[in-house]
């Protein structure tokens, strides 16, 4: 069958996939061959899909007129999904799809379809689940071989470019190349067609089994089942938090991820030494990335109510809170930390944070303020901690150019690739921020200022990069700074004063960001407009600068909030339509996109209007809130009321995309955190914040409901599901909930600055309000209150906070 012999020569390692749906026959088309195939690219509407405009490849949008084109003639699709901030992604448009041959293969026997992952997420996540299948690994770029009735048959990640002899590192097999592949392809397709077409039926099958989640409940009419027995409850935070502490990397921070080949029992130390080492280098060189819901979960282990700390255990808790503290201070000083200027690249390649992909992406930085955020919260607020700095940075790096757009609104990204020197075509990994050790020294021009400055990035004369991480010899004499010593080190090692020293890094870091900022292209910006990504910044915005002002202020936590209060302006104005209740994904080059938001859209947004909100006591930015809810419930929830069909499992929680969303082979519940909070997670908290601010006992249910979806998920592997966890928490013990009357006073100041714990919301209580339920149970009670903030008790009584 095709995936096996596919499979076979690739040596991936990958197994067979096991994945599909009800098939239609096989069937060889006699229509004639429609019009020549014309590159559309240039119709996309993002930076990525257009940057293929003048490609030699055919490239097809998705949509009917592609997918109706490889029906009739009865071709293959070959779909590419990337985004233009991956360096692999780039290289792939390089190597492969400048190659003749490659681009005679596509355009004569396939239908090459070309999406931007940040556009089309909901079709990432149906075949990226199946390369994960395949691989027991996936990312980006994501190249898949669809039937016309777009049924996955092989698919994989980057491949090597034609002609190149790569090997695989764990079975020492050569990997094929992507002119290989192709021909594998075309020849399988050609010769066993009627057996593509049942292995493409197989594989959705299974992935709609691995992508089950939320759709095995308990339904209104249904009989109970083991699966919703009701047993869900905060117990399982202690098995989460104890899971979550084996995976802890007690050494450099973040989480060790034990490779698939990796032996079982790795982590009892009862295995063969040879073994044991072979594991641990492949450790070594597995990606780490953020990792935001996790790290919010530790954070939040000791600030829950004592009801959950006494479940959880006080040693257990401030364990995890303060593993997460070092982690961040691990990340801060690490490679993955632009470390002359702003920001954080997407992921580390190396366990010690030493090596990143150099791409800079806006939902990685939102959520990382996030996390800083909480940290330095956690540690008191204080204007001279050791997160106050990164906070600031991080908060500066996104209000400012070129991440702030000028009309409003926050870019997707930057490239990891750029030009050495202005005026070069050819791009590098990293170029932007790469040092050899004589330009280090150059730029600084003071030679006590650079020894010190190279001693505390370990700047060396051959370049600081591993050789086993650079098999290439893409980093030859190359630096990547990262702080190795602290400023105490720094003293001893160089007879001067701790202050002294960081003055000299200081005065180092100040000529080089002069310096790169002047002479070197920056890496091109991806200027698109997501709604999600732009949410996150607005949410986390807001909270910077409610927090900031409650601590005393800053330089520029005004410039924080008119930047989230832009931003979401500009996506009311350009991607809401208020007629249809309709919001859109994308924003680019002057227009929005056809493209309809997804139900992470929804939920990302509605999180930053509620803290809009709450930073500003604006009513309008919680009454849009209210009306996105109503949006995304209507097209995404899967109602336990609705009519049986094939679109709704009548579980409870959020589908990724509509229901009449067209070409679309399964409908996804996004739960499991990633690099990204899951959509359901988000959604079941904002349900609950917003049933506790509007008295709307209609939201509170179906906040229980999505939670409730996924009890059989989350009772067998609940730390796999960090983010929902805390809506666990909410579900069993209600949201704390504070009202100020009048009052923006110490009490709103500390509930700005209290760490986050269990969900919680401050209601800013107008009695000609129209979005207060008239049925409230403490309307009339706070009617008679004096200036203050009030606490209301789960019975519905107000009492004083």
């Amino acid at each position: 069958m095709m995936s096996a012999k596919l499979q076979e020569s690739a040596a991936t390692g990958a197994q067979k996939p096991t994945t599909t749906r009800p098939a239609e026959q096989a069937t060889t088309s006699s229509i004639e061959p429609s019009q020549a195939l014309k590159n559309m690219a240039a119709s996309g509407k993002s930076p990525y899909v257009q940057s293929q405009k003048d490609s030699a490849i055919k490239w097809q949008l998705w949509g009917s007129e592609s997918i109706e084109r490889a029906k009739k003639e009865n071709k293959l699709i070959f779909l590419h999904i990337g985004f233009s901030a991956s360096h692999y992604c780039y290289l792939t448009i390089q190597e492969s799809f400048s190659n003749r041959n490659v681009v005679d293969l596509l355009n004569k026997h396939f239908i090459p379809i070309i999406v931007d992952q940040e556009e089309r997420p909901d079709l990432d996540s149906i075949y990226i689940n199946y390369v994960q299948s395949l691989n027991s690994a996936a990312g980006h770029p994501l190249n898949v071989f669809l039937t016309p009735e777009l049924e996955p048959v092989f698919g994989g990640t980057y491949f090597p470019s034609p002609g190149s002899h790569q090997i695989d590192q764990e079975t020492g097999e050569e990997i094929a190349d992507f002119l290989m592949v192709l021909r594998k392809a075309e020849s399988a397709w050609a010769e066993q067609e009627a057996q593509v077409r049942a292995d493409g039926k197989q594989s959705v099958e299974d992935v709609r089994k691995m992508t089950s989640e939320g759709t095995m409940g308990q339904t209104r009419d249904a009989q109970p089942t083991p699966s919703s027995s009701g047993d869900l409850d905060i117990d399982q935070l202690e098995e989460a938090y104890s899971h979550i502490v084996k995976t802890f990397d007690r050494t450099h921070g973040g989480f060790l991820h034990l490779p698939a080949t990796a032996p079982s029992n790795f982590f009892s130390g009862s295995i063969p030494l040879d073994q044991m080492r072979e594991a641990y280098d492949l450790i070594r060189s597995t990606a780490k990335f953020l990792t935001p819901a996790k790290l919010s979960f530790l954070l939040r282990a000791t600030q829950y109510s004592q009801i959950v700390i006494d479940i959880i255990g006080d040693e257990l808790s401030s364990e995890c809170s303060n593993f997460a503290l070092k982690t961040l201070i691990h990340m801060a000083n690490g490679a993955i930390h632009d470390q002359v200027s702003t920001g954080f690249h997407r992921c580390s390649t190396t366990w010690d944070w030493s090596l990143p992909t150099f791409e800079k992406m806006l939902s990685d930085n939102a959520l990382a303020l996030g996390i800083y955020l909480d940290a330095w919260l956690l540690q008191g607020a204080k204007a001279n901690d050791q997160f106050a700095k990164v906070v600031l940075e991080l908060a500066d790096h996104l209000t400012t150019a070129p991440v702030l757009l000028g009309g409003g609104g926050f870019a997707s990204s930057e490239a990891a690739d750029s030009s050495n020197k202005q005026g070069d075509s050819v791009l590098r990994h990293g170029a932007y921020y790469l040092w050899t050790r004589k330009e280090f020294d150059t730029v600084i021009g003071d030679e006590q200022q650079s020894t010190v400055a190279a001693a505390y990035w370990n700047v060396k004369e051959h370049g600081n990069v591993e050789k086993d991480q650079d098999p290439n010899d893409e980093y030859l004499n190359q630096n990547v700074l990262r702080v190795i010593k602290t400023p105490a080190e720094l003293s001893s090692q160089f007879k001067i004063s701790e202050s002294e020293a960081m003055q000299r890094v200081e005065s180092a870091k100040a000529k080089l960001n002069s310096h790169r900022t002047r002479e070197r292209p920056r890496p091109a910006l991806d200027t698109k407009v997501i709604t999600a990504f732009n949410g996150m910044a607005i949410a986390v915005l807001s909270r910077t600068y409610a927090a900031l002002k409650a601590a005393g202020g800053s330089r520029r936590e005004s410039d924080y909030l008119s930047a989230a209060i832009g931003a979401a302006q500009f996506i009311k104005k350009e991607m809401w339509d208020p007629n249809t209740k309709t919001l859109y994904r994308m924003f680019f080059d002057g227009g929005r996109s056809s493209t309809k938001g997804f139900s992470g859209d929804y939920a990302f947004l509605i999180e930053g209007l509620l803290e809009l909100y709450e930073a500003t006591a604006d009513e309008s930015w919680l009454e849009w809130a209210d009306q996105l809810q109503g949006a995304q419930i209507a097209n995404f929830y899967d109602s336990t009321d609705a009519e049986p069909d094939r679109n709704n499992a009548r579980c409870g929680a959020f589908y990724r995309a509509a229901k009449d969303e067209p070409y679309s082979l399964l409908r996804i519940k996004d739960v499991m955190d990633t690099s990204q909070p899951s959509d359901n997670a988000v959604s079941a908290a904002n349900l609950f914040r917003l049933g506790a601010l509007l008295d709307r006992e209609a939201y509170t249910r179906l906040a229980q409901e999505t939670v409730d979806a996924f009890e059989a998920e989350i009772l067998q592997y609940p730390y796999l599901f960090p983010g929902m966890m805390t809506c666990v928490v909410a579900s069993k013990l209600g949201v704390k909930r504070l009202v100020s009357i009048g009052d923006q006073g110490e009490s709103v100041k500390k509930y700005h600055l209290s760490p986050r714990g269990g969900l919680s919301t401050l209601l800013f209580f107008k009695p000609e309000s129209k979005l207060t339920s008239r049925d409230s149970k403490y309307l009339a009670q706070l009617s008679k209150q004096q200036p203050g903030v009030y606490s209301i008790e789960a019975g519905g009584q107000v009492q004083s906070s």
